[in-house]
């Protein structure tokens, strides 16, 4: 079998590939191939497309049109790789282009109990826009969009004009480098403490990033935002991920990545709930058992039981989340389209919070009621982020 591997320039290609050896053996058999996804395409027949990491999307839209029909994307249950792959198909979707998406479990399989239904019928759900007070909540939204949308989010593009006419809300373009400026004049404050897990310098970075994240809401009146946040691993030397999740505590609703469809899906979460979200990847599946696992690097502090700051995970850098949810009943919602107008939403329930290096820091396993439930979601793909709540 010919595989073509799509690895983000954050991850090491031969390490990688090392932990995912045996279940891509386990799928394809002994005669593999592997190439680069730079390769010269017309030289491999039959390619199936491994997504290994997050942040290849850019990297597949760059060659999808010179792949055989139908395209076959495969993936597991590390490093975003299930993350991306949602991303990918969704993009192939609004292109029209035949594909097929393979999920492999965790713990490798000789069969394809991993493969994706791609026709499974979307639940029937009350659209949250028939509720007064989402309407309300988005007509009187300034949303703040911090350094644009992340370069890997090929189909989670919207029309703002439209989805501003429709709805009322507001969007505010910022140069990231308002925050960038705004975060380098802000003093670190004295007597930070730390424990041993974590550095004295990266929890001072991170206060500081709260604070310049904040003065920036405050000067444009903002309801909510959403931050292009790989952009400052560069430039900052630091992560947003507990200042996002401070802001929507305090009821400034928070995304990151610059994911609009993802920002939406939190603020008509909170509408609903008066409570803040979960934006997540999902992570891996398993079809047998109805669960799929999702991970962020943030989370609002509210929604957990107990939590550390661990660095964020593809980086190293900084501070992240992990986050400890209580188990019980949740809800999964995620808006998408161009004019935000598909909606995908399910009920089921958290069974336990996972511990696996190779994700992101805050990690839950969600159970559906019934495999059509998983089924459903596995085939109405959205992009690569959902929101979860309770």
């Amino acid at each position: 079998m010919n595989i073509i591997v799509f690895a983000s320039a954050l991850h090491d290609v031969a390490s990688v590939l090392g932990r995912r050896e045996e279940a891509l053996r386990s799928f394809a058999g002994e005669d593999i191939t592997l190439y680069n996804c730079d390769a010269d395409l017309s030289t491999v027949a039959n390619p199936v497309c491994f997504i290994a990491t997050g942040g290849t999307e850019e990297l597949f839209a760059r060659i999808w049109d010179k792949l055989p029909r139908p395209v076959v994307l495969l993936s597991d249950g590390y490093h975003n790789s299930l993350a991306a792959a949602f991303e990918i198909a969704s993009f192939l979707q609004q292109k029209g282009v035949e594909h097929k998406l393979i999920n492999l479990p965790l713990e490798g399989s000789s069969s394809l109990s991993g493969q994706i239904p791609d026709n499974a019928d979307a639940p029937a759900f009350a659209s949250p826009y028939d509720c007064p007070a989402v309407m309300e909540a988005l007509a009187k939204s300034r949303i703040g969009l911090i350094g644009g949308a992340s370069s890997w989010l090929i189909s989670s593009g919207i029309d703002q004009a439209a989805v501003a006419a429709r709805f009322g809300a507001e969007f505010i373009d910022i140069n990231i480098r308002e925050l960038e400026e705004e975060y380098r004049a802000t003093a670190p404050e004295p007597g930070q403490d730390a424990a041993a897990t974590y550095s004295r310098e990266a929890l001072a970075d991170a206060e500081r990033m709260y604070r310049a994240l904040k003065a920036i809401c405050g000067k444009y009146r903002l309801t909510a935002l959403t931050v292009k946040c790989f952009d400052l691993l560069d430039s900052c030397r630091a992560t947003s991920c507990l200042a996002l999740a401070r802001l929507s505590d305090e009821g400034i609703i928070s995304g990151c990545e610059g994911d609009i469809p993802s920002l939406w899906s939190l603020i008509v979460a909170h509408a609903l709930t008066g409570r803040p979200a979960f934006m997540a990847n999902p992570s891996s599946s398993n079809p047998a058992a109805a669960t799929v696992d999702f991970a962020h690097c943030t989370i609002p502090i509210s929604m957990t039981s107990s939590y550390t700051l661990p660095s964020h995970f593809e980086s190293g850098i900084g501070i992240g989340i992990a986050g400890i949810l209580a188990e019980g009943p949740c809800k999964i919602l995620k808006i998408g389209g161009p004019l935000l107008d598909k909606v995908f939403q399910a009920e089921g329930s958290i069974v336990c919070n996972t511990r696996i290096p190779e994700r992101c820091r805050t990690q839950i396993r969600f159970k559906f009621p019934s495999r059509a439930d998983f089924a459903r979601f596995m085939s109405n793909r959205l992009g690569n982020h959902i929101v979860l709540y309770r």
